[in-house]
Order: structure tokens, then C-alpha cells, then sequence
């Protein structure tokens, strides 16, 4: 479950209950990369930890997709 969660250098950081810190690169998250930094902060955690919704924005992103090794892999942004 999400703990935490920072929006810095079109990568979204999200902390798990155990420990684990998520580095997911936003290539496809386009109206997250494109929002204002307050807009990248205006957020919260969902559905008992498994989901992260930005209010303004009107968009979001369940924990399960940050997690998916397909989603994850075509994210990559190019070194």
C-alpha cells in the first residue's frame, strides 16, 4: 500500500507500507509531466493505499499499474 507519494523530474516516487520506495518514470502520464507543481501535489492516497488521485486534475493512477513490469518497461525514458 502507498504511504507517500512526490511528483520531481517527470518521475513519480511512491513509498510502500513495507518499505519499498517506487521510482515510476511518467512518460505515459502526460497530464501528470504537463500539470503545474502545485497540481503535482495536490494529490492523495486512495482506496485504502492502493490508488493515488490528483484533484485538480481530475486524474489518477492505481497502485497496481506503478507496479506492472509491462507499464514499467514501455515507460523507460531513454538514457
Amino acid at each position: 500500500m502507498a504511504t507517500n507519494a512526490f511528483f520531481a523530474n517527470n518521475m513519480l516516487t511512491v513509498a510502500l507500507n513495507d518499505g519499498r520506495i517506487i521510482h515510476f518514470p511518467c512518460a505515459n502520464l502526460k497530464w501528470l509531466i504537463n500539470a503545474t507543481p502545485e497540481q503535482q501535489k495536490d494529490f492523495s492516497i486512495e482506496s485504502d493505499g492502493y490508488g493515488l488521485w490528483w484533484h485538480e486534475l481530475d486524474d489518477g493512477i492505481a497502485l497496481h499499474h506503478i507496479l506492472s513490469p509491462t507499464l514499467v518497461s514501455q515507460a523507460r525514458i531513454p538514457a
